[in-house]
């Protein structure tokens, strides 16, 4: 019996008990068909999920579409719902992971104490006299050349995470003049650090971290960095500190709902607008027509963000695509053709969901990395300050990187806001997931919105396989030749010829709906949750909470 063939009959078990209740043949049974409920719920997911990873063993060979990178080190499957065709997913080698950063949480903090090993570098000899409240550096060349020392900021080189902190400052002296730097953990290992200033004689500097963050991943700073020209240097610190802002009463956070069904808006806007103000929202984002659309559907829009402003709800225009960034002037054209219908203020924002890396080897290709960028900033000068440019990023996005930046952080500092696709029905994981993204709001000064999901996900199954060079321990084989990806048993011939890749299934895991979408619930306990992520969120950039989207949130029973 093939898998969807189980699944049906799962599904069929179900919709058995749940007509049982409709029909009202569990009157004052109510307690014990709601068990016999979640029985057959559990027993079918469990069988579900038994059969798959039972039928893998008898599963043809999957082909693959998409391009098969040089490089693989994992093959990651995600089965969604009854499908039996996988999505796949490549990743190459997963670089070593790095000494966790030590985070302080002290409102005033003192760097001088912890101070580790200082470095001479350059063609120079230097020494360094230290106390807790002192930290003198000198340093004499041999030859001409920039030198002068790396000092690190914690012993052992260990990374420390100032990201929570807004304000820098440097008191001392020095002699000549004398560069003084920041340096991050992936600048130390491209020998690259950001200058904070040059300096001379007594000097007592305040530098805002809002600055260093554009240039630093204040995550992971590693060391102190000075230098300079000429035959010797010499610089002494009597305060380095870093400091967290007064705490600011924050103004409550919005509510929004995205929109994707624009000609229904466009023919019928009330019902929106009259679900918006039931739920107090505060902006619609809406999805543009099309290019391809007709004047009258393009007036009809411009038409519906002003109805949207004038019943003082902010109206973004949304749009995005993956491929947008190979075809950024696609993206322009449209804003340039909104703006064009629309009179001044009709329109608070622009929002970009352009998704990027649904694209294959999006993330390990720094071409298409910069491209994205590019995008953002193509609408950008599209838009021309007359509207705010939001983008839509997943919660990950502060992992990867571009020439060693957060992607997170680059789009952040292109962009006027963020929208975080944090969609976790565990409010407390919401907060965890966004943290990062929410502090560089926080130091950056950028709004950031958190999104919850209400619309029906099906239930992911997902198989990871890794690269293993023994056939015998394998469980399946990359045919580059024919693009395809075959299960065992393989043919006598085709293990003798050793063609392909091998690869044993390393991992299985279940992501189950319930834990990212509110689907199934009432629209009272969406509310609930959105006040708690509201009362509880004391980020000062965040914004507050879009629903994603109108439609789900309007099938959920009351």
């Amino acid at each position: 019996m093939s898998v969807s063939t189980h699944i049906d009959q799962c599904v069929s078990a179900r919709d058995g008990v749940a007509r049982d209740q409709i029909d009202g043949k569990s009157v004052g049974r109510g307690t014990e068909a709601v068990g016999r409920r979640l029985f057959a719920t559990v027993l079918c997911s469990a069988a579900v999920i038994s059969i798959l990873w039972l039928s893998l063993a008898q599963a043809e060979d999957i082909p693959l579409s998409s391009p098969i990178p040089s490089t693989i080190h994992e093959i990651e499957l995600t089965y969604a719902g009854n499908s039996t065709d996988p999505a796949v997913a490549f990743s190459g080698p997963v670089p070593p992971a790095g000494p966790l950063p030590y985070r302080p949480f002290l409102p005033i903090l003192e760097l001088l104490p912890g101070f580790g090993v200082a470095h001479v570098f350059g063609p120079c000899h230097g020494q360094a006299v230290r106390s807790d409240s002192h930290l003198e550096l000198e340093w004499t060349a041999g030859d001409a050349g920039r030198c002068g020392q790396r000092i690190e900021l914690r012993p052992a080189g260990r990374p420390m995470d100032l990201m929570s902190y807004q304000m820098l400052r440097l008191r001392g002296r020095a002699t000549g003049q004398v560069v003084v730097a920041i340096e991050d953990l992936a600048g130390h290992q491209r020998e690259h650090n950001q200058s904070l200033a040059t300096v001379t004689g007594t000097f007592d500097l305040t530098i805002p971290l809002k600055e260093i963050g554009r240039g630093v991943d204040l995550r992971y700073v590693t060391a102190l960095v000075v230098s300079a020209e000429g035959p010797r240097g010499r610089i002494e610190f009597e305060q380095l500190t870093v400091s967290q802002r007064n705490t600011v009463k924050k103004p409550p956070g919005g509510t929004g709902f995205w929109v994707w069904n624009y000609r229904a808006a466009i023919q019928e806007p009330q019902p929106l607008l009259a679900t918006c103000r039931r739920q107090a929202c505060s902006r619609m984002l809406i999805q543009m027509p099309s290019l391809n659309d007709d004047e009258a559907i393009w007036e009809g829009y411009a038409s519906l963000m002003a109805q949207v402003q004038e019943a003082g709800i902010d109206a973004l225009a949304l749009d995005g695509y993956p491929e947008a960034i190979q075809e950024p002037h696609l993206l322009a054209d449209k804003v340039q053709r909104l703006f064009h219908l629309v009179r001044g203020g009709a329109v608070s924002g622009i929002q970009l969901d352009i998704e990027p890396y649904l694209l294959p080897g999006f993330l390990d290709d720094d071409g298409q990395l910069r491209r994205y960028l590019g995008a953002i900033e193509t609408v950008s000068e599209a838009i021309h300050g007359r509207a705010k440019l939001s983008m839509v990023i997943p919660f990950w996005l502060a992992t990867p990187t571009v020439g060693g930046r957060p992607l997170a952080y680059a789009v952040m500092d292109r962009a006027d806001e963020v929208a975080v696709m944090s969609y976790r029905t565990d409010l407390e994981e919401v907060q965890d997931i966004a943290e990062d993204i929410l502090r560089y709001g926080d130091v950056s000064e950028k709004p950031v919105w958190l999104a919850v999901e209400t619309t029906v996900l099906p239930l992911e199954e997902h198989v990871v396989l890794r690269r293993d060079l023994r056939p015998d321990h394998a469980d399946a084989l990359l045919d580059r030749e024919h693009k395809r990806l075959r299960w065992k048993p393989i043919s006598e011939a085709d293990r003798l010829t050793g063609s392909g890749e091998w690869f044993r299934i390393h991992r299985r895991f279940t992501v189950r709906p319930e834990r990212l979408t509110f689907a199934g619930r009432s629209r009272v306990e969406v509310s609930q949750a959105i006040s708690h992520m509201l009362d509880t969120t004391m980020h000062p950039s965040f914004a507050g909470v879009i629903i994603h989207d109108l439609d789900g949130f309007r099938a959920l029973p009351e």
